[in-house]
């Protein structure tokens, strides 16, 4: 049996249901849902992991829902695995319906028929809660006056709910008329660079609420963001950008280190966009440089960004994260989108 709810509100349950799109552009706070079935499927992947169920109509027709919530990686963090859900298993979900699908929705909690209750958010592990922070320097030996950002960082705080749906596009002030131009051409649902498993951009890499790993070289720094397997090289032994750079979605990096900071300079960068919702178009002139200033007992640091975009930008735009040190496991992230077959 099916029920739908109009009005339900579980505001606790999404706050990071999203790992790579606005909720609001997908589904709905407004449309509560609460389906009774049985266990097909459970998809154990990135950026969303999927649970369906088989839905047995007042007519005995079998309808399959597919649900959506965090990606493997995040849950398994917090205890999940992917023999959780069993095919078979009886079960009863309650969530948020999905605008455009009838038979979609984002996952809020699980009620087995042995009265388990599974709630997205919480964590599975035995006896204590998911590990956060603390870390470890990493690396071989650098100078003493060279900060140490050696070590595996999570995002500090919490990932929020990101743009709403209708809601203003605070950073449109900043387009051209050429941006304007790409930003109407731009559909946030359809044209996401993450459905095509993308990193996006720099914006987006120090946002998630997955893990990245700094390692610090001699000639160079690796930056690798668990989303979506990306790695950036950051060269220090290099003055200047190559003429005829090859364009690239992150395009490419030089950096130096000013005292307890590290400056990142980048061009070369592929048309794309900065933001995915509602939407930040940029061009291939785009040019970023980001400062990650270490926190003075090591343990965290600020990366202040700004973008300049001689075509797209009639102006500078900046942003800002806050990252923490984490004994967190860095995954494979093994991006795959399943919606893209339907």
């Amino acid at each position: 049996m099916r029920i739908r709810i109009e009005g339900l509100l579980v505001l606790g349950l999404i706050s990071s249901v999203h790992g790579h799109h606005s909720f609001d552009y997908h589904f709905s706070r407004d449309i509560g849902v609460k389906i009774e079935g049985s266990v097909k499927e459970f998809r154990f992947i990135n950026p969303h992991s999927r649970i369906l169920i088989d839905v047995t109509e007042k007519n005995g027709e079998i309808v399959t829902w597919d649900c959506e919530m965090a990606g493997s990686n995040t849950l398994a963090r917090r205890g999940w695995h992917k023999e959780l859900f069993q095919p078979g298993q009886s079960i009863e979900i309650t969530g948020f319906g999905h605008r455009r699908v009838n038979t979609e929705c984002s996952f809020g909690t699980a009620v087995l028929e042995d009265g388990t209750r599974i709630t997205l958010n919480e964590s599975r592990l035995a006896g204590s809660e998911e590990k956060t922070q603390s870390g470890s320097a990493s690396g071989p030996p650098r100078p003493a006056d060279q900060p140490n950002f050696s070590r595996v960082w999570q995002r500090r705080g919490g990932g929020g709910m990101g743009p709403q749906l209708g809601g203003p596009n605070r950073n449109a002030w900043v387009l051209s008329e050429a941006g304007r131009n790409a930003l109407e051409d731009y559909d946030p649902v359809t044209d996401d660079p993450a459905l095509r498993c993308s990193p996006v951009s720099i914006a987006r890499l120090w946002g998630t609420g997955d893990l990245t790993e700094i390692r610090q070289e001699k000639n160079h720094v690796t930056i690798h963001h668990e989303w979506m397997d990306t790695t950036r090289v950051v060269y220090l032994d290099k003055k200047s950008h190559p003429e005829n750079l090859e364009e690239y979605v992150l395009g490419h990096s030089i950096g130096w280190y000013e005292d307890s900071v590290l400056v990142i300079d980048t061009k070369g960068y592929a048309t794309g966009m900065l933001q995915q919702h509602p939407g930040l178009p940029h061009s291939n002139q785009l040019h970023t440089v980001e400062h990650l200033s270490l926190d003075d007992d090591g343990l965290g640091f600020e990366v202040n960004w700004t973008a300049n975009d001689s075509e797209y930008f009639t102006d500078q735009l900046s942003g800002s994260r806050s990252l923490e040190a984490s004994d967190g496991e860095m995954k494979k992230y093994n991006c795959t989108h399943p919606e893209t077959a339907h």
